[in-house]
């Protein structure tokens, strides 16, 4: 299986003496800081290791000073919103984001399988804690066999601890963000563990090669059970997890010190890491800090003595501290790309971090108000005609970013498997381009007055051709409100714009900008009897990027009936499309979900931008390529003389 090149070479830059990285950089005042942004980027590769990344003090793509030096503090910024907030790797869906699973959690403790080495989005089986997978039976039995790995504590890394994560998510599957009904764990009709070093799962029937190792395997962490499998604090570790009333008093015990987060940095639990680094300090609202894990058993030992995360309330707060030189590896806001000249020249390269991925808006579908207003395929193409994303990319974007028509768009540099193309290459023009005219036309014909500056109202109530649809009233307003993340000023002008747009049409669109944690928390699927709110929400970074656990691009968790994301979207022609792309070889399977996403509308799509323009020291070195999916590797940074 081949994978095409999967982001441009990067090199990063760092200003200020090598007595100055030895110090660190000087603390900010604190700023507030809230949760961060989904997960991650794209899969595709298996079949062959990915080679070690390299360490050299030069590249193409920007230049690195110095010789290389042991030792140092390096100081990086997290975009506005999105400080880890949840420490447990099992984690629940309103802390599912990058920040949270890539840059925290993953540093502390691994998956089974890593991701993303040289920018690549195929497993890295030199960083991977498990030998790469053997299947048997017709493809429905996977054999996995653990390396000499081992805890901090001294402990072995053995199929124990893959045992308690996988008891755990049994008893405890719906609290899980990764779970999806008929998935892992649902679809494993037998495990046998054969010794501390290996174990085999049996799966209901053969499924997509692909897609099983990136998109369930890929969930698979050892946990460490020796130290983890407990009821509280005080209590005895045993093996409470090998039942299922246990097994939820110890995920509930583990869940409630992950939400204690003035404890991350003192709370023993949280020490005891196979990953490369270990938490050394956690200040709620402002910064974190990890420091190496000294017996770490991976290949590439941590060369930095710290690192340091620290948050900020808006890309100008950020962006201020870069220009001063406080930041070793930070990012240029696209509204200010103009000034890359003054970045460059006070000792940075910037770079785009590219992403793979999707972007849009959510419609919450089970909101009893406005749901049937969105459940309205007319009214959701109407709608997208009100994007203009050419106009997006150009203006807020400062000419970076892909414009998004389905789940696959056509990332860049472009994603292969076999040589073919990811993305459905039929499907890479715009179904719904931008004309008020074809919104007008569209509500017209199903029985809206429309008001171009007013407020359009249902005047064909029923579920006719030409009528409003199912539960829209006679007199019914088309009015809703859009929840998105503050601080971020491109989010400011393309939801401004959107509304702008809407309102030439008689559409009228209350913004509510809010904390990115708040547009997390208030915008998951409504049950019945529960107080039900946001209409349509848009977070950072809005969508999905393509990692852990949807590295292969099949939307399930996002789009499926019953999962927890996409505000109760369902359609079980869609949801039949994805099973069969989790099953069947080759991309057809694929293609044919995208083709139906793409004209469906489950979301409202926006351009798919860079990650950030990356600005890094010239002094930072191992940074670059930079990851698709977000993943970080600070085992491979150096600083220089």
């Amino acid at each position: 299986m081949n994978l095409t090149p999967t982001t441009e070479a990067v090199h990063l830059q760092r200003r200020g003496s090598p007595a100055a990285a030895e110090r660190g950089s000087p603390r900010r005042r604190a700023t507030r800081l809230l949760v961060g942004l989904l997960s991650g980027a794209l899969l595709l590769a298996a079949c062959s290791s990915t080679p070690a990344r390299k360490s050299s003090t030069t590249s193409t793509a920007g230049s690195v000073s110095g010789g290389a030096v042991t030792g140092g503090t390096v100081t990086v910024a997290l975009q506005p919103g999105t400080l880890p907030n949840y420490i447990f790797p099992m984690l629940v869906p309103q802390s599912d984001t990058t920040q949270d699973i890539f840059w925290f959690i993953e540093q502390f403790w691994q998956p089974l399988y890593a991701f993303g080495a040289d920018g690549s989005t195929a497993v890295d089986y030199a960083q991977s804690i498990a030998e790469p997978p053997v299947f048997s039976n017709g493809g429905r039995t996977v054999t996995i066999t653990l390396k000499p790995w081992r805890w901090s504590d001294g402990a072995t890394v053995t199929t124990r601890d893959v045992e308690f994560w996988i008891d755990l998510l049994r008893a405890n599957k719906a609290e899980y963000a990764n779970y999806i009904p008929g998935g892992f764990p649902d679809n494993v009709t037998a495990i046998h563990y054969e010794s501390p070093t290996t174990f085999s799962l049996t799966f209901d029937k053969a499924y997509n090669r692909e897609w099983l190792l990136y998109n369930q395997l890929s969930l698979l962490f050892p946990l460490p059970q020796q130290a983890w499998d407990k009821t509280s604090a005080s209590g005895l570790v045993g093996n409470d997890d090998l039942t299922t009333a246990g097994a939820k008093k110890v995920w509930a015990f583990l869940n409630a010190q992950s939400t204690d987060v003035s404890t991350y940095a003192t709370n023993p639990l949280w020490q005891v890491v196979d990953g490369p680094f270990h938490l050394a300090g956690y200040v709620p609202n402002e910064s974190f800090t990890i420091a190496p894990n000294r017996s770490y058993s991976g290949p590439v030992e941590p060369k930095l003595l710290s690192i340091e995360f620290e948050q900020f309330t808006s890309d100008a707060a950020e962006f201020n501290e870069v220009l001063s030189g406080r930041i070793d590896y930070g990012y240029v806001p696209f509204n200010d790309a103009s000034a890359t000249g003054q970045v460059k020249a006070e000792g940075y390269n910037v770079v785009p971090w590219e992403q793979a991925g999707m972007n849009y808006a959510i419609y919450n579908f089970s909101n009893p108000t406005t749901g049937p207003l969105f459940e309205q395929l007319y009214i959701r193409q109407a709608l997208q005609h009100l994007v203009d994303q050419p106009a997006y990319i150009t203006a807020t974007l400062n000419g970076y970013g892909v414009p998004t028509y389905g789940p696959v768009p056509a990332f860049k540099p472009a994603l292969t498997i076999d040589g073919k193309p990811v993305a459905d290459p039929s499907q890479q023009h715009n179904p719904y381009p931008y004309s008020p005219s074809d919104a007008i036309a569209l509500l017209r014909s199903h029985g809206w007055a429309v008001h171009p500056g007013g407020v359009d109202t249902c005047q064909a109530p029923g579920t006719g051709t030409h009528e409003c649809g199912k539960g829209i009233a006679l007199g019914e307003a088309l009015r809703f409100s859009i929840i998105y993340a503050s601080g971020i000023d491109v989010y400011k002008v393309e939801m401004t714009a959107l509304q702008a747009a809407a309102a030439s049409v008689g559409v009228q669109v209350d913004l509510r900008p809010e904390s990115n944690a708040t547009v997390l928390g208030d915008s998951g699927v409504c049950t019945p009897g529960q107080s039900c709110t946001w209409d349509v929400a848009y977070w950072y970074i809005g969508g999905w990027q393509y990692g852990m656990p949807i590295n292969y691009p099949v939307g399930t968790l996002i789009f499926g009936c019953g999962g927890p994301y996409a505000g109760g979207y369902c359609s079980p022609t869609l949801d039949r499309l994805m099973t069969a792309a989790t099953r069947d070889p080759g991309l057809q399977p694929l293609y044919a979900y995208e083709r139906y996403a793409s004209l469906h509308l489950p979301a409202l799509w926006l351009p798919l931008q860079p990650y950030q323009l990356s600005a890094v020291s010239t002094h930072l070195g191992g940074v670059t390529p930079q990851n698709v999916q977000y993943t970080i590797t600070p085992q491979y940074w150096f600083l220089t003389r």
